[in-house]
């Protein structure tokens, strides 16, 4: 995970370095994720969001950004208990870097919208049936994952401000079966002058 920092720390920096009129920032957030196919339902998996963005003007209220982060998806069933406890029943964790590159349109002072796509890397994933590891082979998760995606950014302040954002698959994350990676994300970004 610290590699990982680091890797995201020096690209931001230096896409910064190239060019004066980029503008970049931190992104911090939370995810709530399903997978289509699986059986289950509702966004009920957490993951985090963190990493780095560069956004560069190419109209008066158009920018064109482009991220690099980590995202935590998957799929949790769990079943309650008379007692007020529960059971987890199914967890499936997928660990992906991200690189969306999206068009930003600013339709309000306050607020911006933002259409792309983003590619993923799938560098890590664990499954557990009634609390027992599953092989990984047996999913055959692929390693990469496309989804198309829209946000909508709320400026707090001229450098804070939060997304709310939405993904999904374009193609089945699996090999021998149907599934899409299904999120909701909320998100807070720092730019950095």
């Amino acid at each position: 995970m610290q590699k990982l920092i680091l890797i995201l720390l020096i690209t931001f920096f230096l896409l910064k370095s190239y060019a004066q009129d980029f503008t970049g920032g931190i992104i911090f957030g939370v995810c709530g994720s399903q997978i289509d196919g699986d059986s289950q339902s509702r966004y009920k998996k957490p993951g985090l969001i963190f990493g780095a963005y560069v956004q560069k003007p190419i109209s008066d209220n158009g920018a064109l950004k482009i991220e690099m982060y980590y995202i935590g998806k998957g799929a949790v069933f769990n079943i309650d208990n008379p007692d007020g406890t529960f059971f987890q029943e199914f967890n499936h964790s997928l660990h992906y870097i991200e690189i969306p590159v999206l068009y930003n349109l600013e339709i309000h002072p306050k607020i911006n919208v933002a259409v792309g796509i983003a590619s993923s890397y799938l560098f890590a994933h664990k499954f557990t049936l009634i609390k027992q590891e599953v092989d990984k082979n047996y999913y055959s998760i692929k390693d990469f994952d496309f989804q198309p995606m829209g946000q909508v950014d709320f400026y707090l302040t001229d450098r804070i401000s939060s997304s709310l954002r939405i993904s999904y698959s374009a193609l089945s994350i699996r090999n021998d079966d149907v599934w899409y990676n299904n999120n909701l994300s909320v998100a807070l970004r720092y730019t950095f002058e």
